[in-house]
């Protein structure tokens, strides 16, 4: 969370972190008991950094971690105590050259745990990842999916207080992303377990975190970041737009030059079946593609060249007919889209 509420499981103050040209900088930044938190940014933006920094994995060049209030320092037996209280998943999990089965169990035997412990908690994350049965198989003949659920089952098997995910469904198959989303909703609720993903899929993010966070630059954004883009400054005949594909452009109204991010907010977004007249130089034209409803406002996810997302009310979504694959005029005013 940005704003400072009581007792968070984990929290950072004025974290900087830079290398290769590129500073990753959060003034604050908390994180709660029982809570999923959705990161999402485009590549590059520090969403990787950052779960390495909160998991301990990486130091900050300056800046303070904090587990349950208190400070963690740099000595090495307290931040092994308080690894061990977390667990992460890469997004291309490293599997050692042996079984299933001994890949899972390494973390219990390390922590001494019994054997009959072991046996029973091992099945049970094989059991919740759809992996019955691979006890034995080879980790060198897994797909890549098979192998990001292992990696899966391998953090899930210890229990932790805290688990990050980086990009936990970019190699799952489309017939097992539901069997993980409910996992890390049932490990969530179950075991009350503090859940902090990195997805590039918004619709995702939003369908499975209490709370979305987005990060551009190596900086936190208050709010989501749908139509997030990049692209060149061009002008012509006292117009200016952002080149984001050959085929698509923005108008925008900005004095900045040459390449750039825009952001367009959801809310600003009309949707129609037909184009209207108006001031708004901004006309697209798309197919609908995902649709959530949240109470009264639906958010509609349309391609029209790039993935677009529309705030409309549930009202409007029904008065039009709109539904999957429908075909969608998108408006927007130039004054809508922030350049920066």
């Amino acid at each position: 969370m940005l704003s400072q509420t009581p007792n968070p499981i984990l929290s950072i103050e004025n974290l900087k972190k830079s290398f290769n040209g590129f500073t990753l900088a959060i003034p604050h930044l908390e994180f709660h008991k029982g809570k999923i938190y959705g990161l999402t940014g485009p590549n590059g933006s520090g969403k990787t950094t950052l779960l390495s920094i909160l998991n301990l994995l990486e130091k900050p060049d300056s800046g303070k971690i904090f587990y349950r209030g208190e400070v963690i320092s740099s000595k090495q037996s307290q931040r092994l105590n308080i690894r061990r209280k977390m667990a992460m998943v890469l997004e291309n999990p490293y599997l050692f050259n042996s079984s299933v089965i001994q890949n899972i169990t390494y973390g219990l035997k390390v922590r001494s745990r019994d054997k009959k412990s072991i046996q029973k908690r091992a099945a049970k994350a094989l059991e919740l990842v759809n992996l019955s049965g691979f006890e034995e198989r080879k980790a060198n003949e897994l797909s890549r999916g098979e192998t990001q659920r292992v990696g899966i089952a391998r953090a899930i098997v210890l229990n932790p207080e805290i688990l990050f995910l980086d990009e936990p469904f970019t190699n799952i198959d489309k017939a097992h992303i539901g069997v993980i989303e409910k996992l890390i909703r049932n490990i969530n609720r179950e075991r009350n377990t503090t859940i902090i993903f990195t997805s590039h899929d918004l619709f995702q993010a939003f369908r499975l975190s209490d709370e979305v966070l987005s990060i551009v630059n190596g900086k936190i954004v208050r709010g989501s970041i749908e139509n997030l883009f990049t692209g060149d400054i061009k002008e012509k005949d006292n117009l200016q737009w952002v080149q984001i594909t050959p085929s698509l452009k923005i108008t925008v109204a900005t004095k900045m030059k040459g390449n750039v991010h825009i952001l367009i907010p959801p809310e600003d977004i009309i949707l129609s079946r037909k184009p209207f007249q108006s001031s708004a130089r901004n006309v697209l034209k798309g197919i609908i593609k995902k649709v959530e409803i949240e109470n009264d406002i639906v958010r509609v996810g349309c391609d029209a060249g790039q993935e677009f997302v529309s705030l409309i009310t549930k009202a409007s979504f029904n008065r039009m007919k709109l539904s999957i694959g429908s075909p969608i005029f998108l408006t927007f005013k130039t004054t809508s889209v922030k350049v920066f």
